[in-house]
């Protein structure tokens, strides 16, 4: 069989995600069956939406959560690795899974809260934990590489993460988590050595320029990914995540579709990967809330979001 590809949960379905499944001939494996959203933004809650969309979206990465053998978790922000309450946790039982060092190249706030809360929530579950930092694992034919930790964004403020790479012999998958672009050379290094026929990127953060992501930040983000483009055999590129809270996303990324189809390249977000609407609920929450006026603007069921 040729390598299979299902994009689970992303920010352009509605909610903070790059819950990713990949299934070769070889193994099932699920990156980062997380699932968030912002807490507040434009000083408002997740409208009601926004909260019905992350339960149907957590119970569909949980579904195949379940039927995976691999779990990957690049890093600590809830994002990546958190499904809710709602969610058993049974769906760790008896897997092989690949976490981020929990106490090596990684920032306080998930070296001293997040990694040791989740590494006890899933205590005595997995049938083997690995960390994963600059390692790999055969299975079969499939070979899968872990980058070694490299800052999420410019700034290692918010920690450290790593990228994936997914080979069945045919064709080869990666993904980047969040390199906030990529923005550094160390990022895209991984990605150009790897030469993927699929990527799947984060994106630039624009939706925080002028404040933790600078126009420095976003340029350098920009000849990254043209030149990824350019020195490799990648046929679809996904952009979402980061990138997808930013309602001028296509103004941002112009000069990458032009490059792009230069060379034949798709440059799709994952909605449109897959035939689906662009749903950006969170960068129109203020929207939502004058259409759909909720009986109150309360929190219930709020999920923390990722930083």
């Amino acid at each position: 069989m040729t390598m299979e590809v299902k994009l689970l949960a992303f920010d352009s379905f509605g909610v903070r995600s790059m819950a990713t499944y990949v299934e070769t001939r070889d193994v099932r494996v699920l990156i980062d069956p997380g699932v968030a959203l912002a807490p507040r933004r434009f000083g408002f809650p997740p409208h009601p939406l926004e909260l019905e969309r992350l339960e149907t979206l957590a119970a569909e990465v949980s579904r195949h959560a379940e039927k995976a053998e691999v779990l990957v978790v690049t890093h600590y922000h809830y994002d990546h690795h958190d499904l809710g309450d709602r969610i058993p946790l049974k769906v760790w039982e008896g897997k092989e899974v690949y976490l981020k060092h929990p106490t090596e190249n990684i920032n306080p706030s998930q070296k001293f809260e997040r990694a040791p809360l989740f590494l006890k929530k899933i205590e005595g579950l997995p049938k083997q934990v690995n960390y994963a930092d600059g390692g790999e694992a055969s299975y079969g034919r499939t070979l899968i590489k872990f980058s070694e930790a490299v800052p999420h964004g410019a700034n290692p403020r918010l920690g450290y993460i790593f990228q994936v790479s997914v080979d069945d012999g045919d064709s080869k998958l990666v993904y980047t988590s969040d390199v906030e672009g990529p923005v550094l050379q160390s990022q895209t290094a991984f990605i150009l050595a790897e030469k993927p026929t699929l990527l799947i990127v984060d994106g630039p953060m624009t939706y925080m320029l002028g404040y933790r992501y600078t126009v420095e930040n976003l340029a350098s983000a920009l000849e990254n990914l043209k030149r990824i483009i350019a020195e490799t055999p990648v046929e679809t590129l996904i952009l979402d995540h980061h990138f997808m809270r930013d309602l001028n996303y296509r103004t941002i990324a112009s000069p990458i579709y032009k490059a792009a189809k230069s060379r034949g390249v798709k440059v799709l977000s994952a909605a449109e990967y897959l035939g689906r609407k662009v749903e950006i609920l969170e960068a129109v929450r203020p929207e939502l809330y004058k259409q759909f006026k909720p009986k109150t603007r309360g929190t219930k069921g709020e999920r923390p979001g990722l930083e």
